[in-house]
């Protein structure tokens, strides 16, 4: 609790987590439905207006119930928290209806931490647009704001072959226990936070997280016992920092003790409030030392009686897929044409669960339209077990599909242009929404995605090179990292240049040989930044094609980018961007250097004061 915080408003916040925890014992939902929220946020959208309640009262509010500012005037971002990425067909039809009624884009957008957003939404209509995703199981409570942030789940919890157990019921127990908890109200910053069950490879992008738990068994006197191995401190932005190991193993009786120890420290870090822009724990633990800050951590926890997880963990049974029935007899895929073969063999992926299939659906740049969630919601219900999961590479998992629906899904998804192939290849990129409503948006990172697509699948034989299609391609339209571009092979974010004749360019800093995903926690990597060189924004496609066209000519059997670059150093690639960077002092005033991806207006940087720390 904050020092500021009264006696009076500790007690309200303590009942008001009280009635969550308890709403939540009874609740389908992971996170329970509060109508007086609601209530008291049409009560202070109404003071706002009327200029009863200055913004600096009214956006911290407004934050925690996951309406966020847009760089557009007068409109909001609405992001939909989906713990563990988990979506019903119920929701995926609200969802739709949502897209209808509320956006007037008429979509919406999975995010990095794999929630759903949507922009453009008039303030007067939030609260009608919030009870519609409430009556769905849908909640935005604590999606924005200095609160504990969507808790990401690997999307094929439950069904990976190589899952030590499946985290998803603890996940729900701390989601539950942090969200509305009175010390997790007014952290100094966000608090990003994940659970994998696997410890071969990272879904979850674990490094980058304040905290994440890794599934993990021990032998207890012969007997297996459940836990954790814990890491802490991870994160992006300008002073990106690989999280490090806490515990090696944690009792899973203990999860949500160590959680409201780590929360505590982290509230009561005075230290951190003195500059909102180095608040995040990871700059904390570069102060006072892993040691030191375990050491707390470890005060803390003697004074903290046991809490116990599993009335919060209920909910597993309720998140359980309930399956289609399996045939005796079914067709493997591979002969019903071309198209439906390669889908197939790049978006299908068997479960530990004989007969079942998990479908990769690949969304455009993570965009889903309202006619998409419609169709998706029946699919779901006709072909899966009822339930899907989002993925931080903004793809969404159909799963527990028997092997003989597996085309029927290909020609629905088809039907409704959701069947391209190639899921997780290189084409798969990933960017954050830029200056398409971002106010801290510097370029058109979505854009430049869908540039970097288009150049992509004009490569032909290029990408059928599998080294080439193992390359991992993000993008941000600034520093702070929301499109993942610091652990991805191949990382772009968005800057400033300046012309010949003074006035402004958009381009990019490249990042290159970061890594999370095939690799387990302790092997993830953050690109190195090519110091100094701004690439044009409309260099950036050819860029990346004369970088991987080299990575192809001059490797050794097998290996794979990130091992390239290690052999060989960063200098040929160095000079790659040095030429792309000439074209700059040799650009021809309002020349279409000087306009972003997808704009036809010339380029002026124009970035407002962001709310991720108010």
């Amino acid at each position: 609790m904050t020092s500021n915080t009264s006696t009076g408003q500790k007690k309200i916040l303590e009942a008001i987590h009280s009635e969550s925890l308890d709403l939540a014992k009874k609740s389908a939902s992971i996170i329970p439905f509060m109508d007086d929220e609601i209530v008291r946020l049409e009560e202070e959208s109404a003071k706002f207006v009327a200029g009863e309640l200055e913004n600096s009262e009214f956006t911290p509010f407004r934050l925690k119930q996951g309406v966020y500012g847009q760089r557009q005037a007068d409109v909001q971002m609405i992001r939909i928290k989906l713990p563990g990425g988990i979506v019903t067909s119920e929701a995926m039809e609200a969802l739709g209806v949502f897209s209808e009624k509320y956006a007037p884009l008429g979509k919406g957008h999975i995010t990095t931490r794999e929630n759903f957003q949507f922009h453009h939404v008039p303030l007067a209509e939030c609260p009608a647009a919030l009870r519609l995703l409430g009556a769905a199981g849908l909640s935005t409570r604590e999606a924005c704001g200095n609160v504990v942030r969507n808790v990401v789940g690997a999307p094929t919890s439950g069904v990976c072959a190589s899952e030590i157990f499946d985290p998803t019921p603890y996940l729900a127990a701390f989601v539950r226990f942090a969200v509305r908890h009175p010390i997790t109200q007014a952290f100094p910053r966000k608090f990003k936070s994940a659970f994998t069950g696997c410890d071969d490879h990272d879904h979850v992008a674990a490094a980058i997280q304040d905290l994440t738990y890794v599934s993990q068994i021990k032998m207890v006197d012969g007997v297996e016992k459940r836990g954790f191995k814990v890491f802490v401190a991870g994160g992006t932005s300008i002073m990106p920092r690989l999280a490090k190991p806490l515990y090696d193993f944690l009792p899973e009786e203990d999860i949500l003790r160590l959680a409201l120890a780590i929360f505590t420290v982290f509230n009561n870090a005075d230290m951190l409030r003195k500059n909102r822009m180095m608040a995040r724990l990871k700059v904390l633990v570069d102060r006072i030392g892993l040691d030191e800050f375990k050491t707390l951590v470890e005060a803390e926890l003697k004074s903290i009686g046991p809490i116990d997880p599993k009335p919060y963990m209920e909910v597993e049974e309720l998140m359980k897929e309930t399956p289609p029935a399996l045939v005796s007899s079914s067709t493997n895929g591979h002969d019903h044409g071309p198209d439906y073969a390669k889908w197939y063999n790049t978006n299908v992926e068997a479960q530990k669960q004989d007969g079942y299939y998990v479908v990769h659906v690949k969304p455009d740049r993570g965009n889903i339209s309202a006619s998409q969630f419609h169709a998706l919601a029946i699919i779901m219900e006709k072909y899966t077990g009822g339930r899907a999961r989002v993925s931080q590479e903004q793809n969404l998992l159909l799963r527990f599909i028997p092997e003989h629906m597996l085309h029927d899904v290909f020609d629905e998804l088809t039907k409704i242009g959701l069947a391209e192939a190639d899921a997780n290849s290189i084409s798969n990129v990933v960017s954050c929404p830029g200056t398409d409503s971002c106010k801290l948006g510097i370029t058109s990172s979505m854009g430049l995605a869908g540039a970097i697509k288009e150049e992509i699948d004009s490569w032909n034989g290029l990408t059928q090179d599998e080294g080439v299609n193992d390359i991992r391609i993000k993008m941000s339209g600034c520093p702070n990292g929301c499109g993942l571009h610091h652990i991805a092979n191949i990382g772009f974010h968005g800057a400033a240049t300046k012309g010949p004749d003074g006035e402004q360019i958009p381009a990019y800093e490249m990042f290159l040989g970061g890594n999370y995903g095939d690799v387990n926690v302790q092997d993830s990597r953050i690109g190195t930044r090519i110091p100094r060189i701004k690439i044009p924004a409309k260099s950036v496609p050819g860029v990346l094609k004369q970088v991987v066209s080299y990575y192809k000519d001059n490797r050794s059997d097998g290996e794979k980018f990130n091992q390239f670059l290690d052999r060989v150093g960063l200098e040929e690639v160095t000079e790659v961007a040095q030429n792309a960077e000439q074209a700059i002092a040799n650009a021809t005033p309002g020349s279409d250097l000087y306009v972003d991806w997808e704009r036809t207006n010339i380029y002026k940087l124009e970035r407002g004061e962001g709310e991720c720390a108010v």
